[in-house]
């Protein structure tokens, strides 16, 4: 099965995205983490109130909880979505790549929103103190989602990569023996060059040709070329005579047995 190679393009596009689904794969598993602890504690969690009763805060306590638990769930999904994507893109299809430019773009949108919040100042009401937070790690996923974009979606290597050859197209099968357009088929009904249509004028062969078999060679002869038979009947020509037996002894290689047996030598009379 025939694989075309993976550009350096793809190969940068997927080892960042496998990165970064192994980095909110960490922070997905650690929300969940804090989303169990927050229900464990908040079954038993009461306070005090105004009267002096026990005010039991299970009930919202396990729902935060609860809900904190399904956003890890949801961080740990789509880690896991981006890893596989990274992962299969080496196959050159289109699922996992259009998979992991869906996951980038949302990575761009949290890094976008994650640094415009995280410029802002904020005030401590209890001590007056005002502390800046900082943008980061929203610039870091920034760079990281657009680096992933630009080497996936936007180089001409990575779109001639997955535009081209799926990997597995191998050569052609030839058909099944008696395989065969059906009975009758053709072109359809007015098919062809139009009515009145012709070579241009002056195309064809030049005037003369072919030429006729008595004519004079077009090319002066070469002192080089065989001399021309000498005018007569052919060798082949039917009227010709037939060619008589060659004359002479019969040719007899050297060291070759004899043609006939040798003659038994005289004997002498007694």
């Amino acid at each position: 099965m025939y694989r075309p190679p993976i550009p350096g393009s793809v190969t940068a596009g997927r080892v960042l995205l496998i990165t970064e689904g192994a980095l909110w794969l960490l922070l997905g598993a650690l929300v969940v983490v804090v989303g169990v602890v927050v229900i464990a504690v908040g079954k038993n969690l009461s306070v005090t109130g105004i009267n002096g009763q026990m005010n039991s805060l299970s009930g919202p306590a396990v729902g935060v909880g609860a809900a904190v638990v399904a956003f890890g769930a949801v961080l740990v999904g789509l880690a896991i979505a981006s890893i596989w994507s990274g992962a299969a893109m080496g196959r050159l299809t289109g699922g996992p790549r259009v998979t992991g430019l869906v996951l980038a773009s949302l990575g761009l949108i949290v890094g976008i929103l994650s640094a415009v919040g995280g410029s802002q100042s904020y005030v401590d009401a209890s001590n007056g103190t005002t502390f800046q937070s900082t943008p980061i790690p929203g610039l870091i996923l920034i760079v990281l989602n657009v680096a992933i974009i630009w080497t996936l979606g936007l180089t001409a290597s990575a779109r001639a990569a997955f535009g081209g050859v799926r990997a597995g197209a191998g050569h052609p099968m030839p058909p099944p023996p008696g395989y065969g357009p059906p009975p009758g088929y053709g072109p359809p009904p007015g098919y062809g060059p139009p009515p009145g249509y012709g070579p241009p004028p002056g195309y064809g062969p030049p005037p003369g040709y072919p030429p006729s078999p008595n004519a004079p060679p077009p090319w002066p002869p070469s002192p080089y070329s065989t001399p021309p038979p000498p005018p007569g009947s052919a060798q082949g020509d039917p009227t010709a005579p037939p060619l008589g037996a060659p004359t002479g002894p019969a040719y007899h290689p050297p060291g070759s047995p004899p043609l006939s047996p040798p003659t038994d030598p005289p004997t002498s009379e007694t």
